[in-house]
Parts: C-alpha cells; sequence; structure tokens
C-alpha cells in the first residue's frame, strides 16, 4: 500500500474501473471542511492527494483534538457508529472514509464515504483484490477505489477542479 501520485488527467494509475454500488446525491461543497479516515498513513495519504477536502485527519488525531479542546466527556469514546456520531454532533461535523470488506464476497474491498450525521454510506464503490504474486497490486485494487471518489466528488462538488 503505497500512496500514489495522480497523473495528468487528474486520476490515479489504473487499468481498472471500480463498480459503484452507492453514489447519494449530496452538497460536498458544505461538507468538505473535514475528512475523517482511520488510522492509516495510506488513507490519508491517497485522501490528501485528492486535494478536495480541506483537513484530512485520523480517528487518533480527532481523538487528540477532542481532548485538547476539553470535550471528551461530552463527546465520549469514539468507538462504534454512536461514539462517530456524537463526534460530530458535539464537537465538529465531518465525512468519514474508510475501507470495508464487501459482505458477499470476501475476495473484494469497498471504499465508502459516510455521512456521519445519519451514519448513511453516501458512496461506495467496490472492486476485487488484485493479487500479483504475493500482496494486493495498489494499481488495480485501491486506484480504481480512489478514481471512482474522485468521480464521485466530480458529480457531487461545484468547487473542485
Amino acid at each position: 500500500m503505497k500512496v500514489s501520485e495522480k497523473q495528468q488527467d487528474g486520476y490515479f494509475n489504473s487499468t481498472k474501473k471500480a463498480t459503484i454500488l452507492v453514489s447519494e446525491s449530496f452538497d460536498l461543497d458544505s461538507n468538505k471542511s473535514l475528512l475523517v479516515v482511520p488510522n492509516s498513513p495510506f488513507m490519508k495519504g491517497m485522501a490528501e492527494k485528492i486535494n478536495y477536502f480541506d483537513r484530512i485527519i485520523t480517528f487518533e488525531d480527532l481523538e487528540k483534538e477532542i481532548i485538547q479542546n476539553g470535550k471528551q466527556d461530552e463527546v465520549g469514546a469514539l468507538t462504534g457508529k454512536i461514539g462517530i456520531n456524537n463526534a460530530y454532533r458535539k464537537y465538529k461535523k465531518f465525512l468519514y472514509l474508510k475501507f470495508d470488506d464487501n459482505p458477499d464476497n470476501s475476495k473484494r474491498i469497498q471504499l465508502k464515504l459516510v455521512n456521519p450525521e445519519t451514519f448513511d454510506d453516501i458512496f461506495i464503490a467496490d472492486t476485487a483484490y488484485d493479487v500479483v504474486w504475493s500482496g494486493v497490486n495498489d494499481q488495480n485494487t485501491f486506484n480504481p477505489l480512489f478514481n471512482s471518489l474522485i468521480d464521485y466528488i466530480r458529480t457531487n462538488s461545484k468547487t473542485y477542479k
């Protein structure tokens, strides 16, 4: 899992496309100030390379901010959907980006953009793990997922270039 550079066309290098399972119309421009990702340098780095969200932080960073601002008693633990929703309602609005297993096929992976206010998945892309010899090929597994997220942002944003 190595953070890729975008090419001239604004996409990450890939020969495959992800399957879009969910693509809800959503006002991204009003909700782009903060994107929270799992504690993964790869996920954070890829989201930063998209160059759309104002700030991208991990859950660990979010917890630290909540503590530094003295809101931990009000927000509570960030475990599970209720904890994430509490952080959204009681601390700061954000969108949540994560990888998830495909519940129907263990040889596939999903990228989900979640609205923590309702915990609805507003975007889900799905692709097969492309395993070359050993390990997962980023170019044909992860890059198509992030390329589909770029398409989703372009569709739902008036400001993204």
